[in-house]
């Protein structure tokens, strides 16, 4: 009779965890008013050798730099979701090689802009949304040869801008913090540091000082590192939540807060209607041979995608999330493309090239995750599209399939395990680049694992 008064008492325990868990995970709001952070990066570097080849010494030498600057910002209130990303980067490197009967060079280098902005307006359960997502690059390489006097010149610009804009109801809410907040709670618990279990709304609270101590600037790693232990530990001592505050409860405090393993983690449930016009190409000029002196080609894709979906991400308790959704599409694309090839400044040949595609589609995802502590996850993915499509001469059904997995082990701090499976299935499937191509139907399988060990 104990043994089943104990059953019941444990599965009720354990049922009333779970549901608490769930519950917290849900109905966690991220709120943060503003928050950005910027990277910076330079580096460059030079070599120099010397060999005796017998007929002659031979000479190389080379140097090479970069610069990369980045931005992230991020406005969650209960009104606005507000996201931007950017970065601009740079890169040079130049070469030289000499010896007795030729000397070789080559010099070049590589500029890239990125830009990206989220935008939504909440009233009530619904929203409003326009954003931009754009992107250019410019590259350029010189060679020259002493026996060989013409320079080989070829430069490339490219650039890509979409427009999204939508509306609809619901909102996914970024629960990550929260998510922390219960393996904070579980592990003080088991190291008996906690003076009691702590309610939802407790919860919610120390969710809360997470988020603020991670969305908070500071410069200084190190001060940053301390404000982040001391805004959750102020939290747990003024609601007297802890039992005693020695090493094991810092220890536990910095292993979750600096050392858990957090993929980013979302619930909610949204319904949307979205229309996104797009535009992206490139232009190519270059020497090419001694026959065909100069080449250019412009080709540009312009398309217009309408999505009609919904998305739920639930979070079941701590350790199992189900994420699915599915989306009727709506799309156009025209390319277009010429060639032009120049002889001694010469036009003597030019190509032009146009295709448009309609397609009509059902989109569906379901993913499933396991996290089975604070530093493994293991995720399962199902993707597929299918529909039809108009591509000029041909009508026809298109589709793409795929199923992956994925296993991240905590083995140690310094080693970790990780493992990939999974198959996809194309049929009917252009891409657009160069030119606007129709792949060959495939099944693809692929299999990865290793180990990575940081000393």
């Amino acid at each position: 009779m104990r043994k089943i008064i104990l059953f019941v008492f444990l599965s009720i325990s354990s049922v009333s965890l779970y549901s608490q868990q769930d519950s917290v995970l849900k109905n966690f709001k991220y709120r943060i008013d503003h928050y950005r952070a910027i990277s910076l990066n330079v580096n460059g570097g030079s070599a120099y050798n010397k060999s005796d080849q017998g007929s002659g010494d031979t000479k190389n030498s080379s140097s090479s730099g970069n610069f990369s600057v980045g931005m992230n910002t991020i406005k969650s209130t209960d009104n606005i979701l507000k996201t931007t990303s950017g970065y601009l980067s740079s890169s040079f490197n130049s070469n030289r090689s000499e010896n007795s009967t030729n000397t070789n060079k080559n010099r070049g280098y590589f500029i890239a802009l990125q830009y990206s902005l989220l935008n939504r307006r909440f009233s009530g359960q619904h929203f409003f949304e326009y954003g931009i997502d754009a992107a250019g690059s410019t590259t350029s390489d010189r060679q020259t040869s002493s026996q060989f006097p013409p320079a080989l010149r070829n430069k490339q610009n490219s650039y890509a801008v979409a427009l999204p804009l939508g509306f609809g109801k619901g909102r996914l809410e970024n629960i990550t913090d929260m998510q922390n907040a219960l393996w904070l709670q579980q592990s003080l618990q088991e190291a008996g540091r906690l003076s009691g279990v702590l309610s939802s709304e407790e919860l919610n609270l120390l969710g809360r000082s997470i988020t603020k101590g991670n969305n908070t600037r500071i410069l200084d790693f190190r001060k940053r590192t301390q404000f982040i232990l001391e805004t959750v530990d102020s939290y747990l001592q003024q609601k007297g939540l802890i039992s005693k505050d020695d090493i094991t409860y810092f220890s536990n405090l910095n292993d979750i807060l600096f050392f858990a393993f957090n993929n980013n983690r979302l619930a909610g449930t949204e319904k949307y209607i979205r229309f996104t016009p797009s535009v992206s190409g490139y232009n190519r000029n270059g020497t090419q041979s001694a026959v065909v002196d100069k080449y250019e080609m412009d080709p540009s894709i312009l398309s217009g995608l309408v999505s009609i979906g919904v998305n739920k991400y639930k979070p079941v308790n701590l350790k199992h999330q189900d994420n699915y959704g599915a989306a009727v599409k709506l799309n156009y694309i025209s390319w277009n493309s010429t060639e032009r090839y120049f002889s001694s400044g010469v036009l003597f040949s030019e190509n032009k090239f146009d295709q448009d595609i309609m397609q009509a589609g059902l989109s569906l995802f379901y993913q499933h995750a396991f996290y089975p502590n604070t530093r493994t996850n293991i995720n399962l993915n199902l993707e597929a599209e299918g529909g039809y499509q108009d591509a000029g001469d041909t009508d026809e059904f298109y589709g793409i399939a795929s199923l992956a997995g994925s296993l991240n082990y905590f083995i140690s701090y310094r080693t970790r395990l990780t493992f990939d499976i999974g198959a996809a299935y194309r049929k009917n499937i252009y891409t657009a680049y160069q030119t606007l191509q129709l792949q060959p139907d495939n099944i693809q399988f692929f299999v990865n694992a290793g180990i990575g060990i940081n000393l």
